[in-house]
């Protein structure tokens, strides 16, 4: 029968939200096969709204398709939610040592709404003003964003590993003294990295974050 983790691989669009590519030809309002007109598509950024995924995936996988072993996808299924457990208290954990005022971010594009939900993070801006890194931004954007950069005190940009970042290198030229950290955010890591799973992705942002923002 199928195994969770092969059930897993059909739907790695809905966990992940990216399977490592762009389509080239999406609209300015779609981005890797999502809509970011409206609802916010980046929930996996928090692993305690993947939890509810998870189990919801489980209870249609055991209803609607025939020939699983339902025991086999509940046990892998309550399995993949206490990692996910996990890698929410490491996350935690992570990010205790961080004050509030620490706890302030600026990315590529709006991709970590959830996560800042979660961690009681501040997103106070974003570099394309959308969650599409096919949008664009202005002058006076960009000028704006330095100053609340420097209102913040914020002491990084986080852009993505797999999009380009010019204007965030542009950005931080401007505000001096400002590093350019590049996170998973779109894809995953590629197999030899800490990133090549979604679980070690978690782990992989949290430190850079972690790391960038406490110095």
């Amino acid at each position: 029968g199928v195994t969770f983790f092969e059930a897993m691989d059909h739907v790695r669009a809905i966990e992940f939200a990216a399977d490592g590519g762009h389509d080239d030809h999406a609209g300015p309002d779609d981005h890797a096969g999502h809509d970011h007109s409206g609802t916010d598509p980046h929930f996996f950024t928090d692993p305690v709204q993947m939890i509810m995924v998870v189990e919801a995936l489980v209870d249609s996988l055991i209803a609607n398709i025939d020939g699983l072993d339902a025991e086999a996808i509940k046990a892998n299924g309550a399995s993949y939610v206490e990692e996910l457990e996990t890698v929410n208290d490491e996350l935690q954990s992570m990010f205790a040592a961080l004050s509030s005022e620490q706890r302030v971010l600026v990315t590529n594009h709006q991709v970590f709404g959830y996560f800042a939900l979660q961690y009681d993070f501040a997103v106070v801006g974003t570099v394309i003003p959308s969650s599409s890194t096919l949008d664009s931004t202005s002058a006076k954007e960009l000028a704006e964003l330095v100053e609340v950069i420097k209102e913040n005190n914020v002491k990084a940009i986080f852009g993505d590993v797999a999009s380009s970042d010019v204007l965030a290198q542009t950005l931080a030229a401007e505000v001096g003294d400002m590093k350019v950290v590049p996170l998973f955010t779109e894809s995953l890591g590629a197999t030899d990295t800490d990133a090549a799973t979604y679980l070690g992705m978690l782990r992989a942002n949290g430190k850079l974050i972690s790391d960038s923002l406490s110095g």
